[in-house]
């Protein structure tokens, strides 16, 4: 009766790689470069950011 376990477990862990075999021809997908518009937000972003965490270091500074 363990041999039949040992075995169904084997067979279960030999089945997803069918499963991966059956999608062989699955190509990913590239991705998008991006547009002036995000650019232009992400700029905004990290000077918004850069201009917080120096308000933060002030005010700890300041304490």
């Amino acid at each position: 009766m363990k041999l039949f376990y040992m075995v169904m477990g084997f067979m279960a862990g030999l089945l997803p790689l069918s499963a991966m075999s059956a999608v062989s021809g699955y190509q990913r997908p590239v991705p998008q470069p991006q547009s002036a518009t995000a650019e232009l937000w992400f700029l905004l972003a990290t000077v918004m950011l850069v201009v917080s965490l120096y308000v933060v270091h002030r005010v700890v500074k300041g304490r």
